[in-house]
């Protein structure tokens, strides 16, 4: 046997699940099912026992795939001249792919706060290939995925804790994966789509996996996790609801996208108080780039730039990411105390590396025509699932 063999069969070993790992998930016990760690998806309660009018109002702005230059200055445009309550700069969260993205506008959006997550490596088509995928599939694009951000980003492993699916498209191959990251496990999943329960007691909110999920499985091929991962977080993806109750979208991109500034401040603002006026669990603006970039694109960032403004002028919202959520899902903070809170404090973090002038810009012709900015030094090989650092 060769070696190359050799370490093949290793590799296969070591990635594997160990046998008896994962155990059945049971109906959520709350009596066993307690805070910090673990939490019932069932109870729709803000934490800690806060009343509603004592809960901040959270809102969390997520971005999907990967990073360019225009996408860069369309996420800066949004948030410009918005601060939290403790006058800090809001930000979002990036969830990002591999393909295209520019590592050096990454590594700078870190810098300023932003949140950088995991979105596989490839995100690749059709969507029935992540619905197939094996575990080792699945680790290794997540896997890979932290490895690349980290290498070529500068994002500490211990600050890229969540993920999000391609096309949504979670499996329990996908919880194993980020249950068993050769990094440690993730804190969090952001895959799972939710339609608000119109009966008066406001949206899911964040929730453990230690038990079986209530959360409405979205389909056949997207089913709910039958095994129990305890600790991950799952951050439900909250749906944009029509007036008629029925779901307009889970990405704000395939909800009305071709609605005027007008509509859209009104799906944001009577969304929103779904949230608001119940329980006030967090709720979420998740869009791809493409939201901003169809036709009338000015429409839809003025009504995002009202929106945010109009909720922030409340006084008790925040607009965070879903690891300063899940911090307050574990140490609840009311109202009055949420301005000195520890994790929703302005992050210090170092600058770029580099600067634009002085940053590498790698061309590769494998698997195709790729580009890739980076501060870190060019590899040799385009970084894949299973060549992250592209040696």
């Amino acid at each position: 046997m060769n070696l190359q063999v050799s370490l093949w069969l290793f590799s296969l070993f070591i990635v594997q699940p160990t046998r008896g790992q994962f155990k059945p998930a049971q109906p959520c016990d709350p009596d066993k099912c307690l805070p910090p760690n673990c939490r019932c998806s069932e109870d729709r309660r803000p934490p800690g026992g806060l009343t509603p009018d004592k809960t901040p109002q959270i809102i969390m702005v997520t971005f999907d795939d990967d990073y360019e230059k225009e996408y860069f200055d369309l996420y800066n445009e949004l948030f410009d001249e918005l601060h939290n309550p403790n006058n800090c700069p809001a930000v979002g969260t990036l969830f990002v792919c591999h393909n295209y993205t520019d590592y050096f506008l990454v590594e700078t959006a870190y810098s300023r706060g932003y949140e950088i997550s995991d979105h596989t490596v490839t995100h690749q088509e059709p969507t029935t290939y992540w619905e197939n995928a094996d575990y080792t599939e699945w680790k290794n694009e997540i896997d890979g995925q932290k490895e690349i951000l980290h290498r070529f980003a500068n994002v500490p492993y211990d600050k890229i804790v969540g993920f999000r699916a391609p096309y949504l498209m979670f499996t329990e191959n996908m919880f194993k994966a980020l249950n068993t990251s050769k990094f440690g496990k993730f804190t969090y999943d952001l895959s799972w789509p939710s339609n608000i329960i119109f009966d008066g007691k406001g949206p899911i909110y964040p929730y453990t996996l230690d038990y079986l999920s209530s959360q409405n499985c979205p389909s056949e091929e997207e089913p709910c996790p039958k095994l129990s991962y305890p600790g991950l977080w799952e951050v439900p993806n909250v749906n944009l609801m029509n007036k008629d109750h029925s779901t307009c979208g889970s990405m704000m991109d395939a909800c009305d996208p071709d609605g005027n500034a007008t509509v859209w401040l009104e799906i944001l603002t009577r969304n929103f108080h779904y949230h608001y006026d119940t329980n006030r669990a967090p709720f979420g603006m998740h869009m791809h780039p493409s939201f901003f970039l169809r036709p009338p694109t000015t429409d839809h960032m003025k009504a995002a730039k009202q929106f945010l403004k109009y909720a922030l002028d409340l006084g008790d919202v925040w607009i965070l990411t879903p690891s300063q959520i899940i911090a307050w899902m574990k140490d609840p903070q009311d109202v009055d105390k949420a301005k000195t809170f520890a994790p929703w404090q302005c992050p210090s973090r170092p600058k770029p590396r580099c600067t634009e002038a002085t940053s590498n810009n790698c061309h590769y012709t494998e698997p195709q025509d790729f580009y890739m900015r980076t501060c870190t030094e060019c590899p040799p090989h385009f970084p894949s699932p299973t060549d992250p650092d592209g040696n």
